[in-house]
């Protein structure tokens, strides 16, 4: 899957997430994006680890701060590992 193409943005959640150097960083358990004016839906951060977990289980308030990873960030999204860049 390339980053420009379209996909399914369900298709993240439960991925591997690691660094260049091969680094496990987490898997992901939410994706937040938001929508443009012309209809399409931008990704602005991946969820990952047991914060993610936690966030998604909980939803807004307190607790523990989920790890929060720029979509800017990602360089591969690959069949089970997304990859982002240190």
């Amino acid at each position: 899957m390339e980053l420009s193409q379209p996909f399914n943005i369900s298709d993240l959640v439960g991925r591997k997430v690691c660094d260049q150097s091969g680094r496990r960083i987490g898997r992901v358990f939410e994706a937040r994006a938001h929508w443009e004016a012309d209809g399409t839906v931008v990704i602005d951060e991946l969820l990952v680890g047991r914060g993610g977990l936690l966030k998604r289980l909980r939803g807004p308030g307190p607790g523990p701060d989920a790890r929060g990873i720029a979509w800017e960030a990602i360089t591969e999204v690959g069949a089970e590992t997304i990859v982002m860049h240190q």
